[in-house]
């Protein structure tokens, strides 16, 4: 069998340290940095503490909002809606779509009068979400290309001009240069570079502002308790009142977390297998119903999502902050007011001291990477920019490598300041040929630092899966801190197939 090897990659990926803390590290590389101007590009590169980003980021949406002296910022509003209705719908296998060329068109503008092929024929219409208030009438509409011309011309003209672009009507030309990749013509006659220019600084309605008079911040949110898809609602009561814990194919991985600030969240993944009818890239709604054990309904999330390719399997994940108690939570999906799979199931949520020594949940995976662009303190399975899917069926095949990984908060340091941690894995397993026990001893472990953190680091090993026999496993994993003179033991179920 062959040896258990740490992936380099994953060491190089989570290594190296930002500047300032992670919610701000990567914040000018995420879809905020379509709205900057050039003054505000070297200001920000100056930037050096999490104090200093902070106060630039309120400034930042202060002076972009339409009523700077109230506490809602309305622009900010429209802005997070385009940014997510971008990525829905312009999204290419490199990019996420608020970051393409279209993305960023949408987000500065807003949506067209039309979209016409190369023939100039207009394309079928495609309305966003009603609740994503970019217009005066609360609605986003941009219509989608049908025709397998391989240019889009976006027209801005009447009431669907942007009144900050002062030029009369305007149109912007997009060539698609890979599938589904469409990045911006720019020509002498359409100005494409001077509209948005335009548009970056138009959209600055205080310029003078030197102090935000209101925290930016996002606030406590006050979360509902119902639903605002009324069929998904009934869909839901349908479902709690036949009294089953699932539905559908969608197998559910949660777990409670802690961000690098302190905050307790859940993150909850609903995997759906090859051949289950849910697949990847089919638009959803991902949902989460919170209740006390009395069954009164404390929180109901509720958000359109995208499948995500994982091999041949697809998933939807979310996560939210969760006070702590116990409580029955439903996690589900659903399309057009039907739920396609649901899950119930109890949740004890612990309350968690930050600065105490701890480990994260156990993850079984096949798939670990750095995410492609910034990340928020509270995404889903997301470490230090690093993405770790869990194997929601726990069927691996008995080809490639199985993956496990925990996240360790505040390790005892050497003087070095370097945490020494020992690992210990067993598996038993019942396989048709009787039961099996692979026992690998108690080691030094490679030990990363996460990246934008101070005090998180990862542990992960890749054991090859080439000689296992078709069953059902467990592993238990001992992980032992020998600096803080902490042990973890930790056990997760997975099966392989033949």
């Amino acid at each position: 069998m062959k040896t258990l090897t740490f992936c380099a990659v994953f060491l190089t990926a989570i290594a190296a340290s930002a500047a300032v803390g992670p919610k701000y590290s990567e914040w000018a590389d995420g879809p905020e940095k379509h709205l900057l101007t050039k003054d505000e590009v070297k200001q920000w590169k100056a930037i050096q503490t999490d104090d200093a980003a902070a106060a630039f980021v309120d400034l930042f949406w202060a002076r972009r909002d339409p009523t700077p002296d109230t506490p809602r910022n309305e622009f900010r509003e429209a802005f997070d809606a385009r940014v997510k209705f971008s990525d829905d719908n312009f999204g290419t296998r490199r990019l996420r779509g608020s970051l393409t060329d279209r993305g960023k068109a949408f987000i500065l503008l807003g949506p067209p009068e039309q979209v016409s092929g190369r023939a100039g024929n207009v394309s079928e219409g495609l309305s966003a979400p009603t609740n994503t208030p970019t217009n005066s009438d609360g609605s986003i509409a941009v219509p989608r290309v049908t025709s397998e011309e391989a240019r889009q011309v976006w027209t801005y003209a009447h009431e669907k001009k942007p009144a900050y672009v002062k030029r009369k009507d305007f149109v912007l030309v997009f060539l698609e240069v890979g599938r589904d990749d469409w990045q911006l013509g720019r020509s002498e006659r359409s100005n494409a570079d001077g509209i948005l220019w335009e548009a970056v600084n138009g959209i600055i309605v205080s310029p003078n502002l030197t102090k935000a008079p209101y925290s930016s911040a996002a606030p406590d949110k006050s979360y509902a308790k119902a639903f605002k898809d009324l069929f998904l609602d009934t869909a839901y009561k349908e479902f709690k009142a036949a009294g089953k814990p699932t539905v559908g194919p969608a197998d559910l991985t949660w777990g409670e977390f802690v961000s690098p600030e302190g905050q307790p969240f859940i993150s909850a993944q609903l995997y759906a297998p090859a051949g289950s009818g849910i697949a990847a890239g089919q638009k959803v709604t991902m949902f989460a119903v919170i209740e006390n054990e009395a069954g009164e309904i404390l929180e109901v999330h509720e958000s359109p999502a995208t499948m995500v390719a994982s091999g041949a399997d697809s998933y939807a994940d979310k996560a939210f902050p969760l006070a702590a108690g116990s409580y029955v939570a439903t996690f589900g999906i659903a399309a057009d007011g039907k739920m396609l799979s649901a899950r119930r199931t109890p949740l004890k949520i612990e309350a968690v001291d930050k600065a105490a020594a701890g480990i994260s949940p156990l993850i079984l995976s096949e798939s670990i990477k750095p995410v492609d662009s910034a990340w928020g303190d509270m995404d889903p399975f997301t470490f230090g920019g690093l993405k770790v899917v869990p194997k929601g069926d726990a069927l691996f095949t008995p080809k490639g490598d199985l993956w496990y990984f925990v996240e360790l908060r505040n390790p005892g340091t050497t003087a070095e300041g370097a945490p020494k941690v020992r690992v210990q894995v067993n598996i038993d397993g019942k396989t048709s040929t009787g039961p099996v026990t692979l026992n690998f001893p108690m080691s030094d472990a490679e030990v990363a630092k996460l990246k934008g953190t101070k005090d998180r680091y990862a542990v992960g090993l890749a054991i090859p899966l080439e000689s296992f026999v078709p069953g059902q496993y467990k592993m238990k994993l001992k992980v032992v801190d020998t600096v803080g003179g902490k042990t973890y033991d930790l056990e997760k179920e997975f099966r392989v197939r033949g």
